[in-house]
């Protein structure tokens, strides 16, 4: 995506939201999607999903005599899932658009061909 010209970098618009990125971030949702969707059926029909998180916030609240108020309530390990699942598709996008974000420009990686 870097030209040169004479010696000087001239970046051109770098295009993020390529087919690739657009097809990792509908399959986030749609799995984010489902994750809060469960979510919000176990709590309708008042199931009970005990995990991890539920003893550390118990832990805590005990600790600070306070009660914890999530953002979004999952029941169980659904928020660290929904995070993972986070997590995963925005490290495939960074990795895809790695050279975009951190690579050397054109310039310099000609000029180390040439020292060598």
């Amino acid at each position: 995506m870097l030209s040169t010209t004479k010696g000087k970098i001239s970046s051109e618009q770098f295009k993020w939201f390529d087919s690739y990125t657009k097809v990792l971030l509908a399959v986030m949702f749609v799995l984010l999607l489902f994750i809060f969707g469960a979510g919000k059926y176990m709590d309708s029909h008042k199931m009970v999903a005990g995990g991890t998180d539920d003893l550390v916030n118990n832990l805590a609240t005990a600790v600070t005599k306070g009660e914890h108020h999530p953002f979004v309530e999952l029941p169980g390990d659904a928020q660290l899932g929904a995070f993972s699942v986070a997590n995963f598709f925005a490290g495939l996008i960074i990795g895809h658009h790695w050279e975009k974000i951190f690579g050397k420009p054109v310039v310099e990686e000609e000029e180390a061909v040439k020292v060598e």
